[in-house]
């Protein structure tokens, strides 16, 4: 257990003095390792073997298809075609950004690109509206994670490799409280807030209505479709999660090519050569984080950690109602700060053991990890949904601070029905097997 408080301390002293991520994480390990007692000599092995998996190309594969499909035309084509749905229905310009929010956060795979996607187009237009500018951003800022719960999702590929369970069913647990969220959040704004919107009083003309429909909806399902090809080609049992990368990195690049000709607008290729280097970047850091956490997860193999804070755990309750409320109100604090995949790697090897012992189903517990750490990115005062946002609105967070909680008291009563209704998170798991 002492072991444990070391590498925290550890790295949080190596943190503060702004060494990146992996490395404090490698260096506290590493520490862990020498006050241990425990061989240097285990560092090659764990590095390679915690990276030398089939399924971790799905991580880049999802990162560049992401990137292609984002890089040009399709924020705007959801946008466009969500905006033709909802039509004329009070608090519409809200609603478009929440939807388009969990639309695009299922294709790019980040909360943080689509606070800052949506937000560059959405807050002039829900200002516009009429909406006051300090709730516009908090609804962007809150709106960034969604997408994140619904598959494909990044850190459900982080989260199944690191406990040891099946992709394709941690992306199924937090569906369910995705799709929640999205429809809670608009309920949210069409009950208190949806009165500042200035709305069209002319007559409706379903004829019009009908043709911006149709005139949208080609591109809008284009940038819908690679998500679907995916979940259909996995849970079709077609397609493993790295081949269904694959192919949604084809798709990417045709979508880019034909269908948004952004990608070779110039005879140079500069913009897919720009593309291509941000995704090997982005990719490159999220590998040698896993890289890295492959120390510390030696030391608490190694050094019997996952048992003693399982003891400890259990000295102190054992309920496992107790222990999951425990969790969550660490899980959120630990979001605050930490950004989401290196959270997952660093207490995915020590909490799903515990979890286990308590009777926990690993893929709930998935769940009930990656909700309590993407609300962590809106809780203030640190998170980093909201300091996007307030960048990109040139607002500081204490003015928006009052609606930000709104969106956080929507979150809660999920996060307790995902915590303590298992069937949430499992029943699409137990329905497509």
């Amino acid at each position: 257990m002492y072991l444990v408080g070391i590498f925290i301390l550890t790295f949080i002293v190596l943190a503060i003095l702004r060494i990146p991520i992996p490395f404090s994480i490698g260096l506290a390990g590493i520490v862990g390792l020498i006050v241990g007692d425990i061989p240097l000599s285990i560092i090659p092995a764990k590095i390679f073997g915690s990276v030398d998996s089939f399924a971790f190309l799905a991580i880049p594969a999802f990162i560049y298809s992401g990137d292609l499909m984002a890089l040009g035309g399709i924020t705007t084509a959801l946008i466009k075609w969500i905006k033709a749905l909802t039509g004329r229905l009070k608090g519409s310009v809200a609603a478009t950004t929440v939807i388009a929010s969990a639309l695009f956060g299922t294709i790019s795979g980040s909360s943080v690109a689509t606070v800052s996607a949506i937000g560059g187009m959405m807050l002039p237009e829900m200002v516009k509206s009429g909406y006051k500018k300090e709730y516009a951003t908090a609804l962007i800022a809150a709106s960034g994670f969604l997408g994140i719960l619904i598959p494909p999702s990044i850190p459900g590929v982080v989260y199944a490799l690191a406990s040891g369970q099946s992709i394709s069913d941690v992306w199924l647990s937090t569906a369910v409280p995705g799709v929640l969220l999205t429809i809670l959040y608009v309920i949210y704004n069409r009950i208190f807030f949806a009165k500042q919107e200035v709305q069209d009083t002319g007559d409706f003309n379903a004829s019009i209505y009908f043709k911006n429909i149709a005139k949208t909806s080609s591109r809008g399902l284009v940038a819908l479709l690679m998500p679907l090809i995916i979940f259909a080609g996995v849970y079709g049992g077609v397609l493993t999660p790295t081949e269904a990368g694959a192919v949604a990195v084809v798709y990417g690049l045709i979508a880019g090519w034909i269908i948004f000709p952004v990608l070779f607008k110039d005879k140079t290729g500069e913009g897919f050569m720009d593309i291509t280097k941000k995704s090997v970047v982005t990719s490159a850091a999220i590998m040698l984080l896993i890289a890295f956490s492959a120390i510390p997860s030696g030391m608490f193999t190694y050094g019997g950690c996952a048992k003693a804070v399982t003891d400890w755990l259990f000295s102190v309750t054992n309920s496992p109602t107790m222990f999951l409320l425990m969790v969550n109100a660490m899980l959120i604090i630990v979001g605050m700060f930490m950004e989401t995949n290196t959270s997952i790697l660093l207490l995915a090897p020590i909490l799903v053991p515990a979890a286990v012992a308590y009777g926990i189903n690993p893929i709930h517990f998935g769940a009930v990890m990656l909700l309590n750490l993407e609300i962590g990115m809106i809780t203030p005062p640190f998170a980093c949904n909201i300091f996007v946002a307030c960048r990109i609105a040139n607002l500081s967070m204490e003015k928006m601070l009052k609606y930000i909680l709104g969106f956080i008291a929507v979150c809660i009563p999920v996060l307790l029905a995902t915590t303590y209704i298992p069937q949430l998170s499992l029943v699409l798991v137990n329905l497509f097997k």
